[in-house]
C-alpha cells in the first residue's frame, strides 16, 4: 500500500483539487485489491477481461504505479523512494511467486546490488537535467537503456545457472 500512496505524490495532496484528494484513496484501494501475489500456475482459462485482470493484477498494479508516477511527476526525492519501493515490491513478488530458485537468487548480494544499481542508474538518467533537444539527451537515454538491458540479461543468466544447479 505504501507504494501506491507514494506514487500518488503526497506533496500535492493538499493542493485542494478533487483529483489530488481522490488520488491517494484510489491508489490505496488499488493496492489493497491488486498487490497480493498471485501464486497460481499460469494456465489458460477464462479469457474474459475481468478474469484476465484478476490473473495479472500484480503486473497491472506495478504498471499502474509507473504510469501514475509518470503522469503526476514527483519531486526528485520522492522519485527515488518510488523507484526503491517499486523494485522492492517486484523482488518480493518474485521471491513469493518464483519459489526456491527465486529465493536463492535473492540471497546472492550480487543480484541485489545489480538490481538496485540498475534502478539507480536509470533513475539518475531520468532525473538528469538534460534538455530534450540537447546533443547529450539521446546518448544519455541510450546508455541508460543499454545498462538496464545488460543488467536484466545478467540477472536472467544468473537465474538460469541457479536453476540448472538445483
Amino acid at each position: 500500500m505504501l507504494l501506491g500512496l507514494a506514487v500518488s505524490n503526497p506533496t500535492g495532496w493538499g493542493s485542494g483539487s478533487t483529483v489530488h484528494l481522490l488520488l491517494p484513496v484510489l491508489a490505496a484501494v488499488g493496492a489493497l485489491v491488486a498487490a497480493a501475489p498471485v501464486t497460481g500456475r499460469p494456465v489458460a482459462g477464462d479469457f474474459r477481461l475481468r478474469a484476465q485482470i484478476n490473473r495479472f493484477r500484480n503486473t497491472a498494479f506495478a504498471s499502474g504505479c509507473v504510469v501514475l508516477a509518470a503522469l503526476v511527476p514527483p519531486p526528485g526525492w520522492l522519485a527515488v523512494c518510488d523507484a526503491a519501493l517499486l523494485l522492492s515490491y517486484l523482488l518480493l513478488l518474485d521471491a513469493v511467486v518464483g519459489g526456491p530458485p527465486a529465493v536463492r537468487l535473492l540471497r546472492r548480494p550480487v543480484a541485489l546490488i545489480a538490481a538496485y544499481a540498475s534502478t539507480a542508474l536509470v533513475l539518475a538518467a531520468a532525473l538528469l537535467p538534460v534538455p530534450a533537444t540537447g546533443a547529450w539527451a539521446r546518448l544519455v537515454a541510450a546508455l541508460a537503456l543499454a545498462a538496464s538491458c545488460a543488467t536484466v540479461l545478467g540477472a536472467a543468466r544468473l537465474r538460469r545457472r541457479l536453476t540448472r544447479r538445483a
